[in-house]
């Protein structure tokens, strides 16, 4: 059984993003939502393709939410073109199931008059995003900015009239902009993607990608992630948890730290000891992680998600649950979080040896704090364990590399443009 359905992704994502940038999430989901209808209308693509492309629609910005007080998407749009095209290019690339698909939002911004310059599989896709994209912008820019004649004067140089006209067409048939205005485009939404059905692969896909947009706000976050998650799944296993319980330990580990998205930077990559109030902020993470995927995931993973901070003797948070109150994979998450805090370098600390964290992992097991087999498996297992992570390491660290390099040589190559 499937621990969350196609609707939860969409709406997990939609949550996430829009603690980071409510007003850019939104506009990535109205522009998606124009573009689907307008292909819909054209009655050429599968369920799945249509899928893609709302998915590819909604995150055409993703790499406006590295930028700093995004409030209104069409002023910043004018003036900032090819940063977050070519940063979102790459993220979708690298960290989406629809990566065959990026270039689409490399081109986004492109005037329909350039796209001579470019070669694209996608460029009738690419058209009717641009067209979707500059819709929304339009209808959400500041009266003194607007150019009423926009999609008269600018027709076949900066979008393409063919798109305009397929746009008119759909709006005919379809009345987007009428579900535009009264919000019921959402519920079109999320009865498509209630009846649609998506692979587990494509699904698990867009929450690793997910977890990656944390990146955005700290890179130590997301490397925490990654190693509470290895060292989840090889706790879990040498504890013979079964299939089940695995599937739902990885995808608690998975999403445990969601709620960090909406921590301040400042007490997130803190140098130094972080105050009482600081600290009540920060634990205030786990909450707002609960929040994103209560009524939305498997209860079990909600669970080992939500409680990852709780202790067997009752003196962890935010509940204050106590070892009768927590499963197995529940309290083997709590094992896998601390081992990763303190084998990672952070920003207020080096990484710890194993002496360290053995000791400390110890004395915790033996005050009652975290479970004692599962620190006995994990000292058994230390150097395996450890060499299993790093190599997942190496190859994560690898695209941000990648990331990196890909992106000074594409802003070199179209700065021009």
């Amino acid at each position: 059984m499937s621990v969350i359905d196609t609707k939860g992704v969409y709406d997990i994502i939609r949550k996430t993003l829009g603690i980071i940038n409510e007003r850019i999430m939104q506009h990535g989901e109205i522009t998606g939502y124009i573009l689907y209808k307008m292909l819909e209308y054209e009655r050429q693509y599968t369920d799945q393709e249509l899928m893609d492309y709302l998915m590819l629609g909604m995150l055409h910005d993703i790499g406006l939410y590295k930028e700093e007080n995004v409030k209104n998407v069409a002023d910043f749009e004018t003036d900032n073109l090819w940063p977050h095209s070519i940063y979102g290019f790459l993220f979708i690339k690298y960290f989406s199931p629809i990566g065959d698909k990026a270039e689409v939002i490399l081109y986004h911004h492109l005037d329909y008059n350039k796209y001579g310059l470019v070669q694209s599989n996608y460029q009738h896709i690419l058209e009717c995003l641009s067209l979707a994209d500059r819709m929304e912008t339009f209808l959400h820019m500041r009266e003194e900015k607007k150019e009423y004649n926009y999609f008269n004067l600018y027709r076949d140089t900066k979008f393409s009239g063919a798109a305009l006209d397929l746009f008119w067409k759909a709006e005919e048939k379809y009345g987007i902009t009428a579900k535009l205005v009264d919000g019921s485009f959402r519920e079109e939404i999320a009865q498509l993607l209630d009846k649609h059905i998506t692979s587990e692969q494509y699904k698990r896909a867009f929450l690793e990608m997910l977890v990656y947009t944390i990146d955005f706000r700290s890179e130590h976050t997301v490397v925490h992630t990654l190693a509470t998650m290895n060292f989840a799944k090889q706790i879990g296993r040498l504890m013979r948890l079964g299939s089940k319980d695995l599937s739902n330990l990885y995808y608690g580990a998975l999403l445990h730290d969601l709620g960090k998205i909406a921590i301040p930077l400042n007490i997130l990559e803190s140098t130094g000891r972080l105050s009482d109030e600081e600290m009540k902020v920060m634990k205030a993470h786990v909450r707002i992680t609960e929040m994103i995927l209560e009524g939305i995931v498997d209860e079990e993973v909600l669970w080992i998600a939500a409680r990852h901070h709780e202790k067997l003797d009752g003196t962890g948070y935010h509940k204050g649950l106590s070892e009768k109150d927590l499963t197995l994979p529940q309290q083997i998450i709590a094992v896998a979080d601390i081992l990763s805090a303190l084998y990672g370098k952070r920003s207020y600390k080096e990484a710890f040896s194993k002496e360290k964290i053995l000791d400390i992992m110890q004395s915790d097991a033996d005050n009652n704090k975290i479970n004692k087999e599962a620190v006995e498996k994990l000292a058994g297992n230390y150097d395996s364990i450890i060499r299993s992570f790093e190599k997942e390491k190496d190859d994560t660290i690898g695209l941000y590399l990648q990331i990196k390099e890909q992106f000074e040589v594409l802003i070199e190559k179209f700065k021009d443009l």
